[in-house]
């Protein structure tokens, strides 16, 4: 067992201990099983893969530590303590072995942006790195529900505030990443950046958590 899937496993055992927890964490799971975690809102396409992916188990074949890291995170993000943006690239990530294909895709990303693809590997902690400079602005979640339409069935959205996240660097995960990984990214170095297959975007997840 990896040490982000041991995370996974301390996670998912704090949530045993809330009856509650463990029925949110399972109402989500429904959802994400679903399709449902991609559709609309705020979160747009590829927001689920973003946060965690395989392409050799479907979500209803998740171990349960799995579905508890994949909720904290988008209790995380709901909550504030974590924000994302979304930056644009060469196209959609092809196999892992096509790192030369990959890097060259990555080459296009917007110009704020400098992506680093490991061309080797050879059992490091990430598959590259993912450099900004200068501060960015975001929209970070402030944990608030509204609904923005007076209109009887007009869904809740989430109130955000602008803020900005210091000039910096993350590990970038290309294709499939387990949400642990994730989550351990986002503790060791406060920002990790996702690029899921299907996605012709990089997601930026910073840790407010580890700047403020």
């Amino acid at each position: 067992m990896t040490v982000h899937e041991e995370l996974a496993e301390g996670v998912w055992e704090d949530i045993q201990g809330e009856p509650s927890d463990v029925a949110a964490m399972f109402e989500l799971r429904n959802r994400h099983i679903r399709g449902e975690m991609d559709e609309g809102g705020v979160h747009g396409t590829g927001y689920a893969d973003a946060l965690g992916s395989s392409a050799r188990f479907r979500p209803k074949r998740w171990p349960l530590p799995q579905h508890a890291v994949f909720v904290k995170l988008h209790a995380m993000i709901g909550a504030g303590s974590v924000s994302y943006t979304c930056i644009s690239t060469g196209g959609m990530p092809g196999p892992d072995a096509d790192r030369a294909g990959n890097a060259a895709k990555l080459a296009k990303t917007h110009e704020r942006f400098t992506a680093e693809l490991d061309m080797h590997q050879n059992g490091a902690d990430s598959d590259g790195t993912l450099h900004w400079s200068g501060s960015l602005k975001m929209d970070r979640p402030t944990g608030t529900l509204f609904y923005p339409s007076a209109c009887r069935n007009a869904p809740q959205s989430i109130l955000n505030y602008p803020t900005e996240a210091p000039e910096g660097s993350a590990p970038l995960e290309v294709g499939d990443s387990w949400p642990s990984r994730t989550l351990m990214h986002l503790y060791q170095y406060g920002a990790v950046a996702r690029w899921p297959y299907g996605s012709k975007l990089i997601w930026l997840f910073i840790n407010f958590n580890r700047f403020i």
